[in-house]
């Protein structure tokens, strides 16, 4: 059975390349496309099964203050030797909104990490956490096909940005192609209706073309958002497109944080992550949406407090440093406010929640789902389109003399 070509030859040369570069393109990224998108979809309600999955993270809001960070230190410090017969050094704590559990880390061993959530308003020990739950397990697994298609990252990272760059170049051939050449009634009703009751070459074309129409811009944000993460020469470039100047920390990794004066060999104060503590919550009244606290590891490390204004979202956190022997604040590039920022600096700084369409909470990541849903389903559709092209299928009720005529057409032409 011969098959027609895909496009056709009457086209102009721009429109036959443009075609080409789709098909193979397409056929070339599907199955890291197909990947990436589908995970995306699993990912993006990661809190909402946290939420229900993992109860010790929740606790009841009440109406007074959480407890200083060194009450739970000690009450989280008591349980610890007692549980494990131990004492350990705990390495940071961290606070949430009034329905959150806090909880201070610290690390048995090199590779491992433990918590112990409490409840911040009693200091009552919830849970020893001393791995990942399931549903974190589940997440893991996910973000591995993610980010690095189930490879080494070294290995699986640059395959992943490079399917995600092909495929924003099948996302805009595929636009090109997509474009009649007249708006006429029938072409308007082809390019943005789906015909349901066509037989199922027909569904699929429309699945394939119309609601790649639809979800086109917002997949092509969630892709290039992506990119980032893949290679950090699209990150800087990316950066200095928005924002006009080169990266202080490409790809985010904070090495150069400010020191602490290492002439000095004591502390000033008692308890200066009660100290620090005190000083975020006087600067910032009301209740937190996180507030961490790290402590210093080596004599030259500073006490690092990530703060994050709102819940739900990363995009406003900014980060504070001070001297561990005098609590003096430290000046960084990172301590700037997203109010301080410039319009390029925000829409960089948002990245992240946009790319994983949490940016405008529960909607944009409803949103997120189905276009990633539509992304993952356009590989698919593209190579049933391809695989079934110019064949005609011949149902089982046609009488031997009917297929014999219609196998004779199909021959002669």
């Amino acid at each position: 059975m011969a098959r027609q070509p895909i496009y056709s030859s009457k086209r102009s040369l721009f429109r036959r390349i443009n075609e080409w570069l789709h098909l193979w393109l397409g056929l070339f990224s599907g199955i890291v496309v197909f990947v990436v998108c589908l995970t995306a979809c699993f990912w993006v309600f990661r809190y909402e099964v946290w939420y229900f999955t993992e109860s010790y993270q929740r606790v009841p809001a009440q109406n007074r203050p959480f407890l200083a960070p060194s009450v739970l230190l000690q009450k989280a410090g008591a349980f610890v030797r007692q549980t494990e017969g131990k004492t350990v050094t705990f390495t940071g704590i961290t606070y949430g909104s009034p329905h959150k559990s806090a909880f201070v880390l610290y690390k048995p061993s090199k590779e491992k990490i433990h918590q112990v959530f409490l409840n911040p308003y009693t200091g009552a020990i919830i849970h020893h956490k001393k791995g990942p739950s399931t549903a974190e397990s589940f997440f893991i697994f996910v973000r591995a096909g993610h980010r690095f298609f189930w490879l080494p990252p070294k290995i699986g990272s640059p395959i992943v940005g490079t399917g995600c760059l092909i495929f924003v170049i099948t996302l805009i051939t595929g636009l090109i192609w997509w474009y009649p050449k007249k708006w006429t009634k029938t072409t308007r009703a082809k390019s943005f209706t789906l015909k349901w009751r066509a037989n199922w070459k027909r569904v699929n074309l429309d699945l394939h073309n119309v609601l790649g129409f639809y979800a086109f811009l917002v997949v092509l944000a969630l892709t290039i958002s992506g990119i980032v993460y893949s290679f950090r020469w699209f990150d800087s470039a990316y950066h200095w497109l928005l924002t006009g100047r080169p990266q202080t920390h490409p790809n985010g990794h904070h090495d150069d944080h400010p020191f602490s004066d290492t002439t000095r060999t004591a502390r000033l104060y008692d308890k200066p992550e009660d100290q620090l503590w005190h000083r975020i919550r006087r600067e910032h009244p009301g209740a937190p949406g996180r507030l961490s606290i790290s402590f210093p590891k080596a004599a030259k490390d500073p006490y690092e407090v990530a703060i994050n204004p709102e819940e739900g979202t990363i995009y406003k956190t900014y980060e504070r440093f001070f001297d561990q022997y005098t609590l003096k604040e430290l000046p960084s590039e990172e301590s700037r406010r997203y109010e301080e920022l410039s319009a390029g600096e925000k829409l960089y700084r948002m990245n992240f929640d946009i790319h994983v369409g949490q940016i405008l909470g529960l909607p944009t990541r409803i949103l997120a789902f189905f276009v990633s849903l539509i992304g993952a389903s356009l590989p698919v559709t593209g190579f049933l389109i391809w695989w079934f092209r110019g064949r005609k299928s011949i149902t089982s009720s046609q009488t031997p003399r009917r297929q014999a005529i219609a196998f004779t057409s199909r021959t002669a032409n």
